[in-house]
């Protein structure tokens, strides 16, 4: 069994006696966030949406099981040279393991691919629904926008190709340009590129750029969440390896 928690814990801050200036200003911190907007956004998400909740517990990771697809994951990455892991992270992500999710804009399925996108890397628009046929066409398009991006590091291209399902490989390719520019590293996503990518949200960057404005905060934030997860994922594995309890690592 893993560590149970009490229902409810008391929490406090310790500083030390020498601090008051630290301890006036998380004073005042708690004193103007607690029970705020965000506190009680963040407590209904989190300990009251039912919904939420129920679905975190079914998809908890059980055994060397993460999803109720993990076959047809692998199988369908076999070809394709990804972590069958990184694509159920990816998978999570986008439907949460429902293959009846739609999304405002059109797009279906586990892997969330609109039809004329799945047309056109060989995958009927209408079977998207269908989990087989679904995660096909994600991973055929995720191989598609990883292939744009061959002349990066091996490490580098998930994430610049992840960055792309969300968000267009123009986009990407904008925010690397405008990358160079800021003087960072434009093979590196995290902490280089990405940040570049927010800045194409703002107008000064977004006119400068051949595809224009993006909401960067959306592929920036998917991206890495993503990793997050499949950094648990692993961790998960190894300890299943190592002999020792996986429910102790991150998830």
């Amino acid at each position: 069994m893993g560590p149970r928690l009490p229902a409810e814990v008391g929490l406090a801050w310790v500083v030390r006696p020498d601090q008051p200036e630290l301890l006036a200003a998380l004073n005042a911190f708690i004193a103007a966030r607690y029970r705020g907007y965000e506190y009680n956004v963040l407590r209904n998400k989190y300990f009251r949406n039912d919904r939420r909740m129920q679905r975190q517990r079914e998809h908890r990771i059980d055994g060397e099981r993460l999803s109720p697809f993990d076959e047809l994951v692998k199988a369908a990455v076999a070809e394709h040279g990804f972590d069958w892991r990184l694509v159920v992270s990816q998978m999570y992500q986008e439907s949460g393991f429902d293959p009846g999710e739609v999304s405002f804009a059109g797009a279906r399925g586990l892997m969330q691919v609109l039809p004329r996108t799945a047309r056109e890397v060989g995958i009927d628009g209408d079977a998207l629904a269908d989990p087989a046929r679904g995660i096909e066409a994600g991973v055929r398009y995720l191989s598609w926008t990883r292939e744009r991006f061959e002349a990066l590091p091996l490490a580098e291209q998930r994430w610049f190709a992840l960055a792309a399902y969300n968000a267009g490989v123009g986009h990407v390719r904008d925010a690397r340009r405008l990358a160079t520019v800021k003087g960072w590293d434009a093979e590196r996503w995290f902490d280089h590129v990405e940040h570049a990518m927010l800045l194409l949200a703002e107008r000064e960057y977004a006119r400068q750029a051949v595809h224009g404005y993006v909401r960067g905060s959306e592929p920036v934030r998917y991206v890495g969440e993503i990793r997050e997860r499949y950094r648990a994922y692993l961790d998960h594995f190894d300890a299943l390896r190592a002999g020792t309890d996986p429910r102790g690592t991150r998830s």
